[in-house]
């Protein structure tokens, strides 16, 4: 019964929502981002749940450096991911010194199945508009709240392919995509996920 709702939801929105409705990694775009209001869709299950995780191994380590370096260097660099099909290690940047730095290869050593597995990752930039500094700043800074932004909020991360923090809910309306795109512009997406209820703190 409660899948069938979920469907049925989904469909109503589908049909009623703009001409733009797209799938990309298993997301249904319901609506698309406007100068007004932020992007909303729906994904069932995220797409690295479905694939296998063989021969991954150097592109987690090497993800780990480049996470550290995002850090390290918040202002010019994006949060990294690793791409599937085939496996490639996403290096975003924002700024002309984040390109350099982003370009570095990761190289490194670790210890697999009684042998010694040497790995040299080439990353892949790309130029976004999010640095890591100014997506981190929804939860480090007391001025933002996305989760207080409505009581229908499940949780909160960084998505880091969208290169966006993405609010999950169980419901939502036009006035909440306005209100967090007057507070929050491009940093935000809501990702609706109907019948799921919020987690009871005992």
């Amino acid at each position: 019964m409660r899948l069938r709702l979920i469907f049925a939801l989904v469909f109503l929105y589908v049909v009623t929502a703009p001409p733009v409705v797209q799938m990309r990694e298993l997301r249904l775009i319901i609506y698309p981002a406007s100068a007004e209001a932020v992007e909303v869709f729906y994904q069932p299950i995220h797409p690295v749940m479905l694939r296998s995780s063989e021969g991954i191994e150097p592109f987690n380590r090497a993800l780990i450096a480049a996470e550290q370096r995002a850090e390290a260097y918040s202002h010019d660099l994006a949060p990294p991911y690793i791409r599937h099909d085939p496996y490639r290690l996403i290096t975003p940047y924002v700024t002309e010194r984040g390109r350099e730095l982003a370009a570095l290869p990761f190289a490194g050593a670790f210890w697999q199945e009684g042998k010694v597995v040497r790995y040299r990752i080439v990353p892949k930039v790309e130029e976004v508009k999010n640095s890591n500094a100014e997506l981190s700043a929804l939860f480090e800074n007391e001025e933002y709240e996305p989760l207080d932004e409505t009581d229908a909020s499940l949780g909160t991360g960084i998505y880091e392919e969208l290169n966006r923090v993405v609010l999950k809910v169980n419901a939502f309306d036009q006035d909440l995509r306005r209100r967090l795109a007057a507070k929050y512009g491009g940093l935000i997406v809501i990702r609706w996920s109907p019948g799921e209820e919020r987690p009871v703190l005992h």
